[in-house]
Formats: structure tokens, sequence, C-alpha cells
């Protein structure tokens, strides 16, 4: 007698890519909401620093402030860029499936893993470090476990799509031949591996100097988010969004029906690539001139413009007849632009933050520039989801949903970033901690004003991010089936596709 499987065993073992993509990027929203909730959380108490109303100690601020950092990076942004590339880098490639599915399968569940465990350890009293070091010592070890575990997830993820990227590709496509979105993955990914074994390596230091005996010098509660901070800093951040040009120059070139081919927009991505090298800013090993203001990372801020402009430059001729223009594409032509128009006021951030005489570099601003690059993300994200939704749930996208939580998403990060960009020019410091003092400013109408339109920011990011799992909760449940091409679109993504066989 046959054994069937169950139902377990089969959300277990799947390699479908499909599927795959679909756990990561559920999973991905869900950890955007738990990094929402905890900036929230610090906005709330950044309204009144001269007593905790919601965190008890600086410790316990400090804990919930670098949860929403790593979260966004870790959990939300960087999963739902590799759960996009998952299941449309292998249609773009005329791959039946990604090459290594079980690698990519067994990535994910690593991650997942891992990203439990940080949730766990910042909510177990742990997290990554504490300027008073009161954390849990235990709870700070897994957190760093599941820090590691997560980027073994990713680069494992990473290897997968840039390994059909350069060897699952149909006969007679060469690489300057790829989609935009591919090829932005393409030097995302092959940063990303460049990087995050870096980060991993900092961890493994870190963890084996905080167990066993009173650590020495890199376990030291005290200096842990030292060593770890360049990874969601500039210009690091710059890579996990770095998919985001290929996702618009993909939408504008199908939506405007002038396909895009040029060189030297893929040369701009790749001089992307390299301004958001970030594993040198690792200001615990600064020696004489802080990392903040030496050549290389004020070069990289300053490249970063140049290179989103030139990527605009080469996408604005597509839209030279706008009587091409589909309006049924209103919703994914809206939230690429607004993605895009996020991340370039980020590089602009990025590189009056770095300038000497402004005094910026560890100011709150510091705190803008990451929400404005990072929350360009979450925009292409959902920029993708509404264009390539069909493919990745098999389901119609109801786009004006997509456009409202694209749209609330888009207002909470621009309130936010607008007021913590204004507020560092008063001298507030990146974290404020529980007083006047350690916020580095004094209590002003301005500043307090300021504070309060960031906790408006904050809420509204919150709801997005709940209305955005709401709207891919209920297509998901949806029983109406896709229509299979929704635009009209002749490439190669959209071309039927043929069952896969689940090893």
């Amino acid at each position: 007698m046959k054994n069937e499987s169950t139902v377990v065993e089969r959300i277990v073992t799947t390699t479908d890519s499909g599927t795959l993509s679909r756990y990561w990027i559920f999973s991905a929203l869900i950890g955007l909401l738990f990094s929402s909730v905890a900036g929230l959380l610090v906005s709330l108490e950044r309204i009144d620093l001269s007593s905790g109303s919601i965190f008890s100690t600086t410790d316990e601020v400090f804990q919930f402030w670098a949860a929403h950092r790593v979260a966004l990076v870790l959990i939300a942004v960087l999963p739902l860029m590799i759960g996009l590339a998952t299941a449309i880098v292998p249609r773009q490639m005329g791959a039946s499936r990604l090459v290594f599915p079980r690698v990519s399968a067994f990535s994910f569940w690593v991650w997942l893993f891992g990203a439990l465990i940080i949730i766990i350890g910042f909510l177990a009293n742990g997290g990554v470090g504490t300027p008073e070091a009161t954390s849990e010592t235990q709870s700070v070890a897994l957190t760093l476990m599941g820090v590691l575990l997560t980027v073994i997830g990713l680069c494992g993820a990473s290897i997968s799509a840039l390994t059909t990227i350069v060897a699952g590709r149909v006969p007679g496509m060469s690489l300057l031949e790829i989609p935009a979105f591919s090829w932005s993955v393409l030097v995302a990914g092959t940063m990303w591996l460049a990087t995050l074994p870096v980060l991993a390596a900092n961890t493994v230091l870190i963890y084996a100097d905080l167990k066993g005996r009173a650590p020495v010098n890199f376990g030291s509660e005290q200096v842990i988010w030292e060593q770890l901070s360049w990874a969601f800093t500039h210009p690091q951040i710059y890579l996990w969004v770095l998919p985001l040009l290929g996702i618009v120059a993909e939408i504008i070139s199908v939506v405007f029906k002038n396909k895009i081919s040029n060189p030297f927009l893929f040369a701009a991505i790749g001089l992307m690539g390299l301004a958001g090298f970030g594993a040198y800013a690792q200001t615990y090993f600064d020696i004489g001139t802080p990392v903040f203001e030496e050549a290389f990372s004020i070069i990289q801020a300053f490249i970063a413009i140049p290179a989103v402009l030139l990527v605009i430059a080469f996408i604005s001729p597509k839209i030279k007849d706008i009587k091409e223009f589909d309006k049924r594409a209103t919703t994914p032509t809206v939230l690429a632009t607004l993605s895009i128009i996020l991340l370039l006021h980020g590089v602009v951030v990025g590189a009056v933050h770095v300038i000497g005489p402004l005094e910026l570099a560890t100011r709150s601003t510091v705190t803008a520039q990451i929400v404005l690059t990072l929350g360009s993300g979450v925009l292409a994200f959902m920029a993708a989801f509404s264009w390539w939704g069909e493919l990745l749930i098999g389901k119609p996208i109801r786009q004006q949903k997509i456009l409202i939580s694209g749209v609330i998403i888009h207002c909470g990060v621009g309130i936010f970033a607008v007021a913590d960009f204004l507020v560092g020019f008063t001298g507030q410091n990146d974290f404020t901690g529980l007083s006047e003092f350690t916020a580095g400013t004094k209590s002003s109408s301005w500043g307090d004003a300021l504070n309060i339109a960031s906790l408006i920011g904050s809420s509204l990011i919150v709801l997005g991010a709940i209305t955005a799992i709401g709207v891919c909760i209920k297509q998901v449940l949806s029983k109406t089936p896709a229509t299979g091409n929704p635009w009209d679109a002749n490439t190669l993504e959209w071309a039927p596709k043929e069952k896969e066989e689940v090893a």
C-alpha cells in the first residue's frame, strides 16, 4: 500500500519555488509588523524623555530600538527581496525551477528558525547587548545565534538564486540580455555574499567571547551593537534594497511598452551595488579617523546619488509616449515611482549626514536615512506584488487595496523621516535613551512637535503593515483563479510554465 505524505510533510519538504516564495513573503510581512511595532514603541517613548512612560530603563529602550533595526533588515526587507527572487528569477531565466532547490528550501527553514530565535531573544531581555549591561546574558547569546542562523539562511537562498541566473538561463541568453530585475538580484546577491559572511564572522566572534566566562573584549554587552551596527546603517542598507531598481525598470518598461536593454542601466545598478558595500564600516575597529569621516565612506555616500539618478535617467525616456500607458497598471506604476522617490531621498540624506561640519553622523538623521531607504524597499516589494502577484500566489490581485496599503506606508515613512531628519539639527541623538542628557538635546516645543510627528509616522507604518498583511491573506484565500497575464506582457516570466517536479 502506497504511503501518502501528510500535510506537514508536504509543507516542510517542498522545493517548489513558488511555494517557497510565498513562505518567505508571508513570514517577512510578519517580521515587518514586529519591527514596525518595536519602532512605534520607541517613538512613543521619545515623546517625553524626562521619565519612562513605556520602558523603565535605558537598556529596555535600547533593546527595542535595536530590535526595530535588526528585524527590519534580517526579518523583513531582505527576506521580502529573497522571496521575490525565489519565484521570479527562475521564470525570467526560462528555468523550470531554481538551481539547488533543496538548498533553497533548507535555507528558508534555517532563516525562519533564526528569525523566531531573534524575536524570542529580544523579548526575553536579550537582544544585541545593552549600554548598561543589564540584559540577560543567555538571552543575548540566543539572539546572536538567531542572527547567525538568519544570515546562513539568507546566504543559502542567495546562492540558489545567483546560480540560477548564471547557470540556469535558457540557451542563447547572455548575462547582458537578462531582465533588469534578475540583473539587480545578480548584483545585489553577489554583494550580499560579500558582506553577510562578515556579519556572521562578527557574530561568531562575539558569541565565543560572551559564552563560558566573563567576556574579555568582543563579547562585552556594552560593545556588541557597535560591532554589528554597520549592517543596519549607511552605506550597507543600500544593498538590502538594491533589487528595487530592477523592479522599477521592469514595471516601467512593460507598462509603457518600451523594452529596456541599455547596458548603461545595468552599469548604474552595479555602481549602486559598489556604493552599498559597508562591511568595512565597523566603528568598533576605528583606528584614528571615525569611519563616517573616512574618504571611502564619504565617496560612497555621494556616489549613491548619481547611481540612483542614472537609473531614473535611463528609465524616464520609456515614458515618452503617455498614450501607451495601461491604466490597469496604475497601482504598480504609482508604487514603483514612490519607492524610487523614497530611495532618492534616502541617498540624499545619506550624503548630507556624512558632511562633517553639520555633525549629523550620530544624530537622529541616521534613523531618517535608514527608514527612508528600507521603506523604499518595502514599497518596491508592494509594487512587485501588485505586478507579479498572480505569479506569486496564483490568484488575481486586488490592485486598489494594495495601492491603499502602499500609500499609507509611504505617508508614514515620509512623515517619520522628515521629522527625524529635522530634529537631528536640534542635536537629538540617534539613540535617545530615557533622558534628555542621553538624547543630546534639551526639550523644546519644536523638538517635541517633531517627535510627535515621528510617532504619527510610526503609527501609519504599523497600520500600513497590518493592512498589507490583511490584503495578502485575503488574496491567498480567494477562490478566483489567476487570469494568467493581466498586463499582456511578452516577457519570459509570463510565459506558460510547466508543472514542477517536487523533489
